[in-house]
């Protein structure tokens, strides 16, 4: 999940706006807005997917694929800049409804391709869980992409639950951090810090997430320990994160330099942390975060 998205698509359902596709697409130049864009986009992504149908159409599509994600996501967030709601209620309507039918067939074609693996394309795979971590699709087929099916060495499980291990520190230092958030100013003072310790935290991980599932039998009591010391430490931060959304004017645009930060900080914990994370961060980490953020938009914000 991404947080800002998900941040930015708990606001539209707050202030009833038809869809979090939010941009006018005028008739003269659909193109040149962000709606007629992530239409293009959409259907281009649509298009080359219903193409794969081996390894070899897989890899050749994989790169292009990727680059469609990052325009696709960049266009989602431009969706949420400017006036939004000044916007035509018709106008949105159409666009919302053209866009969203769009998307679903897409995601049929996304949800095939992860059942099979996007028959064993390593870029593709990685493409596909790089849509899923910038939140352009949910994350519900990660599993079937998450790891190879292979089991690690015992030197490599080893070698995973000793960097796990490290995570305690990292972990404590994010923790400090979060907690010397309590408005605005704070929230950007703190970010570079944040990206900065994400960015380090993520020198070493493993290129796919890893679960219980691919350590050998003889490892698994040393990472049961490991991940014993890190879920209490997940679960704070957790906590922390659920206040800071819902400090009042979390929503305005003097939070956007820390909530981009905050990105980096949960899709670095995700890696990080795979083989513990979501018995943390689970489907009732998003429903926190919306009764958090409607708390603070219901908060005056301090002077």
């Amino acid at each position: 999940m991404h947080m800002k998205r998900a941040v930015s698509m708990m606001l539209a359902a707050i202030f009833l706006l038809p869809s979090p596709l939010v941009a006018v697409q005028h008739d003269n130049q659909p193109e040149k807005i962000p709606a007629g864009q992530l239409l293009r986009v959409t259907n281009e992504m649509w298009l080359l997917l219903s193409k794969v149908v081996d390894r070899d159409t897989a890899e050749k599509s994989a790169a292009r694929f990727a680059g469609l994600v990052k325009e696709s996501a960049s266009l989602s967030d431009k969706m949420f800049d400017g006036d939004a709601r000044a916007l035509d209620v018709e106008a949105l309507d159409r666009d919302a409804y053209r866009i969203a039918e769009s998307y679903d067939e897409l995601c049929q074609e996304f949800s095939s391709l992860c059942h099979v693996r996007c028959y064993n394309s390593p870029q593709l795979m990685r493409a596909f869980l790089l849509a899923m971590d910038l939140g352009v699709f949910n994350d519900d087929e990660r599993e079937n992409l998450n790891t190879s099916t292979r089991t690690l060495s015992e030197k490599e499980a080893g070698q995973e639950v000793e960097r796990l291990g490290k995570m305690v520190v990292s972990d404590g230092e994010l923790l400090d951090l979060l907690a010397r958030v309590h408005d605005a100013a704070t929230a950007k003072k703190v970010a570079p810090e944040l990206t900065e310790l994400a960015r380090r935290a993520a020198a070493g991980c493993p290129a796919l997430r890893l679960t219980f599932d691919n350590f050998p039998r003889q490892s698994q009591g040393a990472l049961q320990q490991v991940c014993r010391q890190l879920e209490p430490l997940l679960w704070r931060i957790r906590s922390e994160i659920v206040r800071i959304v819902g400090l009042p004017g979390y929503d305005s645009d003097q939070f956007d330099i820390f909530s981009d930060a905050l990105d980096s900080v949960y899709e670095s914990l995700s890696r990080t942390h795979s083989e513990c994370f979501e018995e943390v961060f689970d489907a009732s980490f998003r429903t926190d975060l919306d009764d958090a953020l409607h708390e603070g938009l219901s908060a005056k914000p301090q002077d």
